[in-house]
């Protein structure tokens, strides 16, 4: 195996990365340009790039935090495709977010393949998408034959069947509408559901055709849900040789690492709902528009005990109708909460829903047993439309519901999990999911991500808290690791935080908790606002607050600033309104701390209304602080702080998006001043202009750092 020199960035190529040289190579207002223009600026990424040629040298994990403006995807990609040349290894990167996956394959590689020269430019990087981004040939024909749709699904229908005739990648997002998720779901490709060569659309399947184009590159861009489900069949049993989610590969570069255990977590976490439920149901058997549909019929037509057809057909209302009660029982429980587990509900109310439980879990299993049979009487040789082989998709899918009902009654048997039950809006009203989610995830990281691997590099803007990577390192299954090297180190973002941002916390302002708090947000907001005429992104803990504030807002506020609302468009196109409209104001939860990406004028300031501590009530939060405190330990230093230190930290990079930005970070929270925790959050982020003062001062500060 051919390795890296450890001087691997010698005379020759820093002069190949000179500015002068690299500005050629690009567009004069290309992306990178500006930041090629100091090689000052470009020290951390040299030094980042060096020591990811280190961690592939030494079959390493590494663990950097590279601030904005670093540099990170074009500092590992140098030497990602440039050991996947030298020793024809394939190497995956995984990242959170679907824009960075793009602009990974449509700018970063091009720029890599430049910088590296030609022999570099015939090297094939491919974006890989779940397989429910894809369009499945037969489902579409099976879909278009049943005709069981109202009029506007058939309509859809209609439009997909005509553009599947045209497109090159059958990828939804090449479609020129956005179809309901009803027939998407009808028609996508799903991973349990595919009889590969067998299926008489194999030769233009696009899933297939994504797949050849995988395995022939060197490079493969995803996202982190696939690569657990890659890595998690791989783990089971299937080994790491072979073509599993993805063609074999023993080198990840993990991007947004910090987002890798919620990944994990949702990514391994077993669940049920309604909606789960009637989808299988529907597919099994519907009587719509006075005919029978459904593969139901079809086994039961080849089956040698086709009697079974009235009991199972009994048994699907019994097990909806069981379910339904269950909802209603959780609803009751639930009330005014979003979701609970098992251990946060009364022993009265636990000993209610569990019989609820029990009772949909023995008419479902019921139901699996008798269709089983059936399906196993059934004569394949007579079975020309498929319908043995998708029964048995249906019949998998329903024992796993199955699974985690009688999960949820043996619960004492899976100590490191945690069962909880959640809200979820739905258009016909309320309705709820039942989870069983693994409460830690180390050991399952350590198990099918750092020891099968030869380098694992995970790089983010956010890992530390403090001075330390030991919260990432603990949660990840990196504490106390021995079986391999770890290489960790943090690179500062080059931009002119300490000239160009001012940092504002305004000392009159409420606590949190006191009952005037919510009017001092409306009105400190409404101030700053009319200040910046726009320009600015507020961030809330709160969905309610957020609400309160928006609407204050918008009945006092000057005309020429336009309001835009989370929930009241999607998500991509309000973040188009906002910046294409530098007159825009941009609220928003959760969601919009992290992956928003305005540099500009268009965001020249940034309001965090409350310190982004977790919901203390929330299941699995509640689950990990129990354990915590079960140990000895102190769960609000040890949890609370880290976690909402990370998501302040990803708040406060919303503002500087590139090296001339400027502009404002003000939070309302004063917590950040008068609690002993406070200082870590001020600690965490790059020196800035400070502004710890009354609000009249702080409005007076934005406006000559502004306007003068």
């Amino acid at each position: 195996m051919e390795y890296f020199d450890d001087d691997y960035f010698d005379d020759e190529q820093i002069k190949l990365l000179d500015p002068k040289n690299v500005s050629s190579l690009l567009d004069e207002d290309g992306p990178l340009a500006s930041f090629f223009e100091k090689y000052e600026a470009r020290k951390p990424q040299l030094a980042l790039t060096k020591s990811i040629c280190r961690c592939f040298n030494e079959e390493a994990i590494g663990v950097f935090e590279a601030g904005t403006g670093v540099g990170k995807s074009l500092a590992y990609l140098l030497p990602a495709m440039m050991w996947a040349k030298q020793n024809k290894k394939r190497v995956v990167i995984s990242t959170g977010t679907i824009n960075l996956q793009q602009q990974l394959i449509e700018k970063d590689v091009l720029t890599a393949k430049k910088i590296l020269g030609k022999s570099f430019q015939d090297m094939k990087a491919t974006l890989v998408k779940g397989r429910h981004n894809f369009l499945c040939l037969r489902r579409m024909t099976q879909a278009l034959r049943e005709n069981d749709f109202f009029t506007e699904g058939q309509e859809e229908l209609e439009k997909i069947k005509e553009w599947a005739t045209e497109t090159k990648d059958g990828s939804r997002s090449d479609l020129d509408f956005m179809p309901s998720e009803k027939v998407w779901s009808t028609v996508c490709s799903e991973p349990d559901n595919c009889p590969m060569n067998k299926c008489p659309y194999f030769s233009g399947c696009f899933v297939m055709k994504l797949k050849r184009e995988a395995e022939n590159s060197s490079i493969l861009v995803a996202n982190h849900h696939i690569l657990f489900a890659d890595l998690s069949v791989r783990a089971e049993g299937f080994g790491y040789q072979g073509t599993a989610v993805l063609p074999s590969y023993d080198n990840i570069i993990i991007d947004e690492a910090h987002g890798i255990e919620d990944a994990a977590q949702s990514f391994f976490s077993s669940e049920i709902s309604r909606f789960a439920l009637h989808k299988q149901i529907n597919l099994l058997y519907r009587f719509r528009r006075g005919k029978q549909s459904g593969i139901l019929s079809g086994i039961v037509s080849i089956s040698k005990k086709a009697e079974l057809f009235t009991e199972i057909i009994n048994l699907l209302e019994v097990s909806t109708a069981s379910f339904n009660i269950l909802e209603e029982q959780a609803l009751q429980i639930l009330q005014t909460y979003q979701s609970k587990s098992l251990t946060q509900t009364s022993s009265d109310e636990t000993e209610k829903l569990l019989s609820c439980v029990d009772n949909f879990f023995k008419n479902i299993n019921s139901l699996n047993i008798k269709l089983e049979n059936l399906i196993n009487a059934a004569d394949g040789e007579e079975d020309e439309e498929g319908c043995i082989r998708d029964g048995l998709v249906i019949l998998r899918r329903l024992k796993k519901m199955a699974s985690v009902m009688e999960n949820f009654l043996a619960r004492s048997e899976f100590p490191n999990d945690v069962f909880w039950f959640e809200k979820i809006k739905t258009s016909q009203g309320e309705a709820v999911r039942f989870i069983q989610t693994p409460l830690n995830l180390a050991p399952i990281m350590r198990r099918s991500v750092f020891m099968p691997m030869a380098t694992v590099i995970c790089v983010s803007a956010t890992l530390k808290i403090g001075e330390d990577f030991n919260f990432w390192f603990n949660r990840n299954g990196l504490y106390n690791f021995t079986e391999k090297r770890i290489i960790k180190d943090f690179f500062p973002s080059p931009f002119p935080y300490e000239k160009n941002v001012v940092f504002n916390i305004p000392t009159d302002i409420p606590m949190p908790d006191e009952s005037n708090f919510q009017d001092a947000v409306n009105e400190t907001v409404l101030a700053l606002l009319e200040i910046t005429q726009g320009k600015t992104l507020i961030l809330f803990t709160s969905y309610d607050s957020l609400q309160k504030t928006c609407e204050y807002v918008r009945e006092h506020i000057a005309e020429g600033i336009k309001i835009l609302k989370q929930g009241e468009a999607d998500r991509m196109q309000l973040l188009y309104e906002f910046k294409d409209d530098v007159t825009s104001c941009l609220f928003a939860t959760s969601s919009f701390w992290a992956g928003v990406d305005v540099p500009g004028e268009s965001l020249s300031h940034v309001i965090l209304v409350k310190l982004p501590f977790a919901v203390p009530t929330e299941p699995i939060f509640k689950a990990r602080a129990d354990l915590i405190e079960k140990s000895g330990g102190n769960s609000f230093m040890q949890l609370s702080v880290p976690e909402a230190v990370v998501q302040f930290r990803q708040g406060f990079g919303r503002l500087m998006r590139s090296n001339t930005d400027r502009g404002i970070v003000t939070v309302l929270d004063k917590r950040i001043l008068v609690k002993r925790y406070g200082s870590i959050f001020i600690q965490s982020i790059p020196p800035t202009i400070q502004c710890f003062s009354e609000t009249n001062t702080i409005l007076n500060k934005i406006e000559d750092f502004l306007y003068n």
